[in-house]
């Protein structure tokens, strides 16, 4: 039975939260500075420093993001569901496997929101190492923790739907040919992302979507196949090729076993009056114009013409991206659907980032990340944590409000 004290409905905290503005400012300029040591030990080569480095920032963006997500809702009120009401807790199977594991965490869900925040640094930080930039690994993944058009994920502790988003990075990088996996490892993201979220249905096609560039040769390649007209290995080519519809078959498998949840949500979401209007705020629409300049000067540079870009399938990624996250601008703008669209706007914006990274290091201008990093940067010390001595916390439910005490000192 749940204690009379919990609040029925949002602000969900109503106590245990306090400012601390001069701690976050410190946390975060220590990433910075961080991020500066990772720049010059690549260029130096002091490997050793540099993973060192990285770990370090890992380490600070997991207490910075557990401790900023602890006056959210939704962390608030499934670390609570989860001890005294779980038919509340979140309802998908790998939350209800793992809910023993997060009552033994510090903080409980805010932890959680720590660790997927650090995964969310790491991926980029890692593509950084792999791509051969390493210099820029800090700044990549800092560009992504503080992006504003990640607030809802990030800030707002959209924790499960990130966790899903961000299970299924892999796959849209393989289908991008920007990295090389296992399948296996691809199917076991496929796999998690299905059971984490019911947003899957979604997100599954959107990392799919740079399959739509290779119809044709996909096409070519399933006849030749089929005809046997392979030369040189056409048992490798058919292996391939049934490997390939099996994963297809799996993913259509799990699709359909998460439609009928996520169409009931569907249906909850667009009945339901809330939605957030983070992706429409000045501060995105500034980032968007210095991502749009970062583009213009990796042209100049490079001296690239747009039928050379046309011809470029990462830059078609990001062109569609792009449109797809102006397409959601326009919803919630004119109300079409924005209980819906709004909801899928951090998807949409992570994999644009991520492939506008890949884009600049494809065309070797990393440098000209430069104009995104510093409105973001801006934002988080301006818009966020130098003004958060001024929230009310306690009042509502904020983030950047941080627990007042020791993790075994906290009332659930």
């Amino acid at each position: 039975m749940i204690p009379p004290v919990f609040p029925p409905a949002a602000p969900f905290r109503i106590d245990q939260v306090t400012q601390a503005p001069l701690l976050l400012v410190t946390l975060f300029v220590a990433e910075g500075l961080l991020a500066i040591l990772i720049h010059w030990a690549a260029v130096r080569g002091r490997q050793r420093i540099w993973w060192g480095a990285l770990a370090v920032l890992l380490a600070l963006v997991a207490v910075f993001f557990t401790l900023a997500s602890w006056g959210n809702s939704d962390t608030t009120r499934f670390s609570h569901y989860l001890e005294w009401d779980p038919d509340r807790a979140p309802p998908e199977p790998l939350w209800r496997l793992l809910g023993p594991l997060i009552l033994l965490l510090p903080y409980r869900m805010a932890a959680v929101q720590g660790l997927v925040a650090t995964c969310f640094a790491a991926a980029p930080a890692l593509l950084a190492r792999l791509w051969g930039v390493p210099a820029w690994a800090g700044w990549w993944a800092l560009l992504i923790t503080c992006s504003p058009m990640l607030r809802g994920f990030l800030q707002n502790a959209h924790t499960r739907q990130a966790l899903a988003t961000l299970l299924l990075l892999p796959l849209l990088l393989q289908t991008a040919r920007l990295i090389r996996l296992p399948w296996r490892w691809l199917g076991l993201g496929v796999g998690l992302s299905a059971l984490t979220h019911n947003t899957f249905v979604l997100n599954l096609p959107l990392s799919l979507s740079p399959l739509l560039l290779r119809l044709p040769e996909l096409a070519a390649r399933l006849r030749a196949s089929f005809a046997g007209s392979d030369a040189g290995a056409p048992g490798a080519r058919r292996g391939r090729l049934a490997l390939w519809l099996l994963l297809g078959l799996a993913c259509l498998l799990l699709f359909l076993l998460a439609a009928p949840m996520a169409l009931d949500r569907f249906f909850d979401y667009a009945q339901d009056d809330y939605y957030n209007r983070y992706p429409v705020r000045s501060v995105v629409g500034r980032l968007q114009r210095a991502l749009f300049f970062g583009l213009l000067l990796g042209c100049v540079q490079r001296r690239l013409t747009p039928l050379r870009l046309l011809r470029c399938p990462i830059t078609l990624l990001l062109l569609l991206f792009g449109l797809l996250y102006i397409a959601v601008q326009q919803s919630i703008d004119h109300l079409w659907l924005p209980q819906i669209t709004s909801r899928l706007a951090d998807t949409v914006a992570f994999f644009l980032l991520i492939l506008y990274l890949a884009w600049l290091q494809r065309y070797r201008a990393t440098w000209c990340v430069l104009p995104a990093l510093y409105i973001t940067f801006q934002y988080w010390l301006e818009g966020r944590l130098l003004p958060s001595g001024t929230l009310l916390c306690g009042r509502n439910d904020e983030f950047l409000c941080i627990p007042d005490r020791w993790p075994w000192q906290v009332r659930y």
